[in-house]
């Protein structure tokens, strides 16, 4: 898949993430929003009874709504499948002092009948001959790594079963499980059981993305743990109450209400773009990219994360060197 468009960006000062309008992570970069981006991938999906996978972000039978939470980088995804009345809240926020993706869900059952739920999260990171990903399971986590950097998908749930090679031949009956704890495999894949729902019932649970520079297995095994016993209610009011002052202490224009449906969106687009910009700059050298990565493999433009700023400097200095682009590019 071509993945052209972000319609949502949350993030801290070492992660940035990006999302469609059906609530997919398409992207993840770090340690910083202009270094690489890792996923392939990250789909999400629930078996219901008898059912094949049902993805969370791509069914016919599902209808979405999306939205940030009022003056804040936290992302919501409600997802209604209408064949099984499933109602899905799917929040998405990025923790202000930890390197955690915290993905909470919270599911009600609006149908008559019961429904018995397994969640599916099938991950898969970019690769190459020159840079392999592994795949290993261990204590109720999923660990994917590369050279130096690890990534892990946690839950404060127990897994019931999990995958790390060969996930394209069974992932769509929703059935996942095999004998290898590790393996060569871009591709893994885990699954929960969350028991059966009855009808008006709700649960909620959260699942933990991690990001790690470093190769001491030991000790991300033990932050991992510790990162299944925060208490992601306070992370995300902790998270709201940052953001919120974000805002406050960066409005210098101060918009007011009005009935003007014109002023009001014009209000809303300030705001969100004082949201964007710190989720686009490298905090290390001040760096600010134009824009999260929108063409990877260059099928429709040469790119996009460029840092402007810094190129009009270079510009300046260095014409002969970049001649070509000059004569081809508007420099602003």
């Amino acid at each position: 898949m071509e993945k052209y468009y972000n319609d949502a960006i949350i993030g801290n000062k070492e992660i940035t993430a990006s999302f469609t309008k059906k609530g997919e992570l398409i992207r993840l970069f770090y340690p910083n929003t202009d270094y690489r981006q890792f996923i392939d991938f990250l789909h999400v999906g629930v078996k219901i009874n008898d059912s094949s996978i049902i993805y969370l972000h791509d069914d016919v039978n599902n209808s979405y709504v999306q939205y940030y939470t009022e003056n804040t980088n936290i992302l919501n995804t409600e997802i209604l499948n209408t064949y099984f009345k499933l109602k899905v809240l799917q929040t998405d926020y990025v923790s202000r002092d930890k390197n955690i993706l915290i993905r909470k869900y919270k599911m009600k059952n609006k149908n008559n009948i019961d429904l018995n739920l397994n969640f599916i999260v099938h991950s898969s990171l970019l690769t190459n001959e020159n840079n392999q990903v592994s795949g290993y399971y261990k204590n109720n986590v999923l660990f994917q790594y590369m050279h130096d950097y690890t990534f892990t998908i946690c839950s404060d749930r127990k897994i019931e079963k999990s995958q790390i090679n060969n996930n394209e031949a069974n992932i769509q009956t929703g059935i996942i499980g095999d004998k290898d704890y590790v393996g060569m495999s871009n591709d893994s894949s885990i699954s929960y059981d969350l028991g059966i729902l009855k009808s008006n019932e709700e649960i909620e649970f959260c699942i933990y993305i991690t990001a790690f520079n470093g190769s001491d297995v030991k000790n991300i095994e033990k932050q991992v743990e510790d990162i299944k016993n925060i208490d992601y209610k306070k992370e995300l009011e902790k998270t709201k109450k940052y953001w919120e002052k974000y805002v406050k202490d960066h409005d210098t224009i101060k918009l007011t209400n009005s009935n003007s449906e014109y002023m009001n969106q014009l209000k809303k687009i300030y705001k969100r773009t004082i949201l964007l910009y710190p989720l686009l700059i490298n905090h290390l050298t001040g760096g600010i990219s134009a824009a999260v990565e929108i063409d990877e493999n260059r099928t429709k433009c040469g790119r996009y994360s460029y840092c402007w700023p810094r190129d009009r400097n270079i510009y300046n200095k260095c014409p002969r060197y970049f001649g070509y682009e000059k004569r081809n590019r508007k420099i602003l």
